[in-house]
């Protein structure tokens, strides 16, 4: 794989917008181990780390593309403020720009959304340099034809992403995080579609490849636990209370950090298909997590592109690769293909930015 390249810190939206226009292929280096095609411009966006404006009564929050999460994660708590769709892969030096790219949520999106539902207005340079401004800084404004939601998940394909505008909500009085485990994958999955259809409101609700569900509730402290006593009462099962020296989240999957090795894939999905999901993968993937009630799969495996594709395909599934040493993006079926094509050819005629989809199959 090649990585001849020069690494491009523009400090205005002027020079970003000449290195698009000046430049036959285009990519946003969002890590530094980060695999990058061949040939190409690579930019970061290091320079581009302001708070635009932050109104703490309006709850909204507008940031530059280059800002690290984690900075914004304590300026918005300093106000009793936070996101709740949960962002992941923070704990190093993830970026605004990286998370709607990626368009990737953690287990406390459950309860209130994904990423893409917290997103009112967004910046970004297209294919031909130009630079559009989409949507509003206040949420009533967020009306019409939604591009800032195309823009989420799209790897920097369609655009380099500038400046956003996320609505924001206040912190919860109290968390308590709770374990019920059961002594199989299938009742435990049978468990969590129960609660996918009872009326217990649930920060997370993710199972794991050994059958436990991972439950997290928030709001009033004094009563959390008549809510865990009512899920026990459900269940018919009492809950383990999570160990506070070894948080549950980075166990046994690590959703904080990328896998050093190995392929991290992200597979959107509905929480019925979880059993065969399970079922057709676990030979080659060792970790396995069913995220945010069911919706997203996270599967970890050290087999090869192709083999994982082909298991994909078989499921009639897309997976997301959210880290690995690849170029490949996205593996399996490829039924948004001509939806995507059509955004592309809009924002990105000449081919600028990295495609989602190949125009041929990857090689064997």
């Amino acid at each position: 794989m090649g990585n001849d390249f020069k690494l491009h810190v523009p400090d205005t939206i002027s020079v970003l917008k000449s290195l698009v226009r000046d430049s036959p292929s285009v990519s946003i280096k969002a890590r530094d181990d980060s695999p990058s095609p061949p040939n190409t411009t690579a930019i970061t966006l290091a320079a581009f780390q302001k708070i635009v404006e932050y109104q703490p009564e309006e709850y909204t929050i507008t940031v530059e593309a280059g800002a690290k999460v984690s900075d914004v994660i304590s300026i918005l708590a300093e106000q009793g403020q936070y996101f709740p769709f949960d962002p992941l892969f923070i704990d190093k030096d993830s970026t605004i720009g990286g998370i709607i790219a990626n368009g990737y949520s953690g287990p406390g999106a459950n309860r209130y959304g994904i990423l893409r539902d917290f997103i009112i207005g967004l910046s970004f340079i297209d294919g031909q340099g130009n630079h559009i401004k989409t949507g509003g800084k206040v949420v009533k404004n967020a009306a019409g034809f939604d591009i800032p939601k195309l823009m989420v998940g799209s790897r920097g394909s369609l655009g380099i992403i500038t400046e956003s505008t996320f609505k924001v909500f206040p912190l919860p009085q109290a968390y308590k995080t709770i374990l019920f485990r059961f002594d199989s994958f299938e009742k435990g999955h049978t468990a969590l579609l129960a609660l996918g259809r009872s009326q217990f409101t649930l920060d997370a609700l993710d199972l794991d490849s050994k059958g436990t569900l991972i439950i997290r509730l928030s709001g009033q402290a004094a009563s959390i636990d008549t809510r865990i006593q009512a899920l026990e009462t459900m269940l018919g099962s009492t809950h383990d209370p999570l160990s506070r020296d070894k948080p549950f989240w980075q166990v046994p999957l690590n959703l904080q950090s990328y896998p050093k090795t190995g392929l991290l894939l992200k597979i959107p999905n509905s929480p019925t298909a979880i059993a065969e999901i399970d079922a057709k993968l676990a030979p080659n993937c060792p970790h396995r997590r069913y995220s945010i009630g069911g919706f997203v799969s996270w599967i970890y495996s050290e087999s090869e592109v192709n083999d994982l594709s082909q298991s994909l395909k078989e499921l009639d599934l897309s997976a997301q690769i959210a880290s690995g040493d690849t170029l490949e993006q996205v593996i399996g079926t490829d039924h948004p293909k001509a939806f995507y094509n059509r955004i592309k050819q809009a924002l990105d005629p000449q081919q600028k930015f990295i495609a989602l989809y190949p125009k041929t199959p990857s090689s064997t």
